[in-house]
């Protein structure tokens, strides 16, 4: 019997990165544009025309004849009926950008024929745009996202570094999206120069193979919400909270006379899940380097006389530029990495570093005292013209470019191999456990942390989304139907980690826990619409549509044969300068002090509802009476260990009270079972620490002494060696 009612086996959560994104006049093709209407509120998508069809056939036309559009396009006349164009060919694109469904009309002719009118079908937009120049984002996923120009052309009057201003989106749908207040430049089509910035935190990354459609059950929808969360053993999704104004007014008797909601809050989010990868204390510390793999698909080569020249990163830009042309240029989905061995410090204490310190360029040990800076990003699209790799996540540090400057290579996942530069799991019996092209990577903390998206949904059957993404029984799901599997998605953006626990012990496998909180929940509204009802955005399912195949469970980070967690067994500890073999456990805990903002946006724009009244808004108010800032503020640590005493050392090293600097770390060392030699490994470094308390009381049962040491870390690294091209 069909289940009726939601169940937690028929439920869904998944994970991605948030990464901004800049849209350029002349890119996506060679010709989008954008204008905005007379308001100034509303920024629509154009570009050249590909093709037209027919409106008005016109009279007096002969074979062969050409007509010059008001669009300043050139169509020749193929064949006629009686002076009437048949059939006809776009034979010169114009140099003014329109939309889809837009009618030109005749502004010459080498003949005397009149009257033809024809109807834009396709754009030669690309890459973040499909062919009608709709921008590949789910209807209403950048409410509450921050926008800014750059006005190097006719947009200069909002230029955000003459005027500081920016914007923020209140609706988004297809080619438009609208602002919460006017642009100086109202009425105004961009020009060279022009550009548009969506900033990364609320803006999960695009899914540049999703498809829009006016109407909910023909659209595919989605953002990269497509990776594995873990091995977690329960999970609370944020909880939606509204603060409801009440007041009691003179005169009214005693009960409520005006009761109204307020701000909205998404609050409570947490994960515990058994410790397989490193990869959520990414998110929880900041920042990642990793060091150049030993195989990588391509060196990518921007060559001008044959002299390496990509251009100066920024830090917080989601681009790679390069001048030139590429040597080897990277498919979508390929992972590109910088190399810059410029060095960087992670928090340490460390007055000077010393000569061959540097962690990937001297050694991936513990005492390294500095970094170097490579970073790995997923290409999302390379837009020849404009010269730009577009990457799913922000750099996080600089690096100068030019001809001496940092070199880049490309990876990419294979199915079952080692090839390109793809880590692979081992199963052989005498090397089972080994990763070929094992990844190394350093973990710390940063200034700022990366935000994630988190995407839930849930049905009373199990099925998949009711839309273009294709079921083969177009009965299954559908809404209102006997089969309905009224389906639930919801996108929580601007998610930041609070909090994280790390504990080990001795009898069971390793566990982490994070705490987190977020700034928007993004409901799929396209089930409420008067008409052709569906699932406007496609549910990421982990085994039904994501991680359904070898090479698929690679690219969603639960690789074959590495979801086992770590074990305390297979650890070591070290602290004081010398390894503890009586640890029966350990317990790390990190404080991020995050702190969601709110700030005064009201947004006057009406709100979009069904026939029966229901809010087709995906984010209520514009996201008005959300949080619109998650801050992180001073970051906080604590380790506790509980050590069987066998000697005076911990009582003197606590007595003695001194700071242990990063020449004595205390690290822990969990290394997965297996017979080979480079299998997945993290090493936690805790430095600069000091001893609160290291008891020695003596038991009632006569047993063993046992300390209960609780310890003030400054500075906390991880050292993962593991199966991710990026994390």
């Amino acid at each position: 019997m069909v289940s009726t009612v939601y169940k937690g086996d028929l439920s869904e959560v998944t994970f991605g990165k948030e990464s901004g994104f800049a849209l350029a006049h002349g890119g996506f093709g060679g010709n989008l544009s954008f204008s905005t209407n007379a308001a100034g509120s509303v920024i629509t998508f154009k570009g050249k025309v590909v093709s037209y069809e027919l409106n008005a056939a016109g009279s007096g036309y002969a074979a062969s004849d050409t007509i010059t559009t008001s669009n300043g396009d050139t169509i020749t006349v193929d064949t006629v009926a009686t002076g009437a164009i048949a059939t006809f060919t776009l034979t010169a694109a114009g140099s003014n950008a329109v939309s889809v469904g837009d009618t030109v009309t005749q502004s010459s002719t080498s003949g005397s024929g009149t009257g033809a009118t024809f109807d834009v079908l396709t754009l030669n937009t690309e890459g973040f745009f499909d062919n009608k120049a709709n921008l590949r984002y789910p209807a209403g996923m950048l409410v509450g996202s921050q926008l800014r120009v750059i006005g190097n052309g006719a947009f200069s009057g909002d230029d955000f570094a003459t005027t500081g201003n920016s914007y923020t989106i209140v609706a988004n749908s297809g080619t438009t999206i609208t602002l919460d207040r006017d642009l100086k430049t109202a009425s105004t089509a961009s020009t060279a120069g022009d550009e548009l910035v969506i900033s990364t935190i609320a803006t999960p990354t695009i899914d540049t193979g999703m498809t829009y459609d006016a109407q909910a059950d023909s659209s595919d929808e989605s953002v990269l919400t497509d990776q594995f969360i873990g091995l977690a053993a329960t999970v609370a999704l944020p909880e939606t909270k509204v603060e409801i104004r009440q007041a009691h007014i003179v005169g009214i008797g005693r009960d409520v006379v005006i009761q109204e909601p307020q701000r909205f809050e998404n609050t409570g989010g947490s994960m515990e899940m058994m410790f397989n990868s490193a990869r959520w204390l990414y998110y929880s510390l900041g920042r990642e380097v990793v060091n150049e793999p030993s195989q990588s698909k391509a060196t990518l080569i921007a060559t001008v006389d044959g002299t390496n020249n990509f251009v100066n990163v920024s830090a917080g830009d989601t681009y790679l530029k390069f001048n030139g042309t590429l040597s080897n240029t990277p498919a979508v989905g390929d992972y590109i990495l910088i190399i810059d061995g410029t060095a960087t410090n992670f928090p340490s204490d460390l007055v000077e570093p010393a000569s061959s310190s540097q962690w990937g360029a001297d050694g991936l040990g513990t005492d390294m005292e500095n970094t170097e800076r490579n970073e790995m990003r997923q290409v999302l699209y390379v837009d020849a013209t404009k010269k730009r790799i577009h990457v799913d996540e922000p750099f996080y540090f600089t690096h100068t470019g030019g001809a001496a400057g940092f070199t880049v290579k490309s990876y990419a996942y294979m199915d079952n191999g080692a090839s390109n530069g793809s880590p692979d799991f081992d199963t052989a019996a005498a090397t089972y456990g080994n990763i070929t092209n094992r990844v190394s990577r350093l973990l710390f903390s940063g200034p700022t942390l990366p935000t994630f998206a988190l995407e839930s949904s849930i049905r009373t059957r199990d099925t998949g989304s009711y839309n273009a993404n294709a079921l083969d029984d177009a009965s299954v799901a559908a809404p209102g139907s006997a089969s309905d599997s009224k389906q639930l998605t919801r996108v929580w953006k601007g998610c930041k980690v609070k909090d994280f626990s790390l504990a080990a012990d001795a009898d069971a496998e390793a566990k982490l826990s994070i705490n987190f909180d977020a700034l928007y929940c993004y409901t799929d509204t396209g089930r409420l619409e008067d008409s052709n009802k569906g699932d406007r955005y496609t549910a990421h399912r982990m085994f039904e549509n994501i991680a359904n195949g070898p090479l698929e469970r690679k690219k969603a980070g639960i690789a074959p044969n590495t979801e086992k967690p770590f074990f305390f067994y297979n650890g070591q500890i070290s602290s004081f300068g010398t390894n503890i073999a009586q640890v029966t456990n350990f317990a790390l805990e990190g404080n991020n002090n995050t702190e969601a903002i709110y700030t005064i946006r009201g947004n006057s724009q009406a709100e979009s509802v069904n026939t029966a009244g229901d809010s087709l808004e995906q984010i209520p108010f514009g996201g008005s009476r959300n949080a619109n800032l998650m801050i992180e503020k001073k970051m906080e640590y604590s380790l506790s260990m509980t050590v069987i005493a066998s000697d005076p050392l911990i009582w003197h090293e606590f007595r003695s009270n001194r700071s242990h600097s990063f020449t004595e770390p205390i690290t822990l060392t969990l290394t997965k079972a297996g017979a080979g030699t480079n299998r997945e490994q993290v090493i936690i470094v805790v430095d600069d620490y000091l001893i609160e308390t290291a008891p020695l009381p003596i038991p009632e049962d006569k047993g063993v002494i046992k300390s209960e040491l609780k310890i003030k870390p400054k500075h906390v690294r991880v050292i993962s060696h593991d199966a991710f091209l990026h994390m």
